[in-house]
This record gives C-alpha cells, sequence and structure tokens, in this order.
C-alpha cells in the first residue's frame, strides 16, 4: 500500500474546497428599477453599467449618472432624459457625446439627449441617473 504525507492530502483537501466555491453558473445581477429599488428578476439584464428595466413605465434602460459608455456596447442608441425630469442640467452635472477620435460631438445641451450610431462615446458626471426613453 502506497503512502500518501499527511500534508499532500491537506494540501489535496484545500485545493479541492477552493475549487467548490467557483462555478461557472450566471447569476441574476441585480438591477436598478425606475423607482430605485432592485430587482433580480430574470427578465433584468445588465450589460457594462446600462442596466435593463423590464418594466410597465416603459423605462428601456438607465445608464448611471457617472461613467464612460461606448455606445452599441454599454449604452444603447436612443433618446435618454435624466431621472426625476429637471428642466435643466442639476449644478455638477456634465456629459459629452463623442465620435471615435475622441472628439466631442455634443456637450451639455440639456437634461435630454440623444444617443445615435454617429456618436462613438457618452460620457456624464455628477448627473443624475440617464433612463432611456426610445
Amino acid at each position: 500500500m502506497t503512502r500518501i504525507p499527511f500534508f499532500g492530502l491537506a494540501a489535496a483537501a484545500l485545493l479541492a474546497l477552493s475549487l467548490a466555491g467557483c462555478t461557472t453558473t450566471p447569476t441574476n445581477t441585480p438591477t436598478a428599477s425606475s423607482d430605485g429599488s432592485s430587482d433580480s428578476s430574470p427578465s433584468a439584464t445588465k450589460t457594462g453599467d446600462a442596466y435593463t428595466d423590464d418594466t410597465s413605465d416603459g423605462t428601456l434602460v438607465t445608464l448611471a449618472g457617472s461613467g464612460d459608455y461606448t455606445v452599441g456596447v454599454t449604452a444603447p442608441v436612443g433618446e435618454y432624459e435624466l431621472k426625476g425630469k429637471p428642466s435643466a442640467l442639476p449644478d455638477g452635472c456634465t456629459w459629452a457625446l463623442e465620435d471615435g477620435d475622441g472628439n466631442t460631438m455634443t456637450t451639455n445641451t440639456g437634461a435630454t439627449l440623444t444617443i445615435t450610431a454617429d456618436n462613438k462615446f457618452f460620457q456624464t458626471s455628477g448627473c443624475p441617473d440617464w433612463v432611456q426613453t426610445k
């Protein structure tokens, strides 16, 4: 009979325990709903910092008010407005739409914006969340 040293068994047991905690099964990612609560239902999905809200109020996607987004990847093309629908940009809220070279195409022109396929990047800082309306 071959004898395995105690330390070899202990190391194997620790490895097995550490691997047991690993999983490749995806889990639901909580998403922000229109009222700010979180939703872990299977119909809600997260892509980067864009949250898909399958809600009855027509909300399509919510983007965090501070972040850098790639159009078509982490920020879908569409029309957006600031959550709470302010009539003007709140103090400290800035945003910009850029082309593929990082040149500003549109910046800080109000509390609503339209992201098109011509835009490549969307940058926002210090703003309430952006809610897609169309």
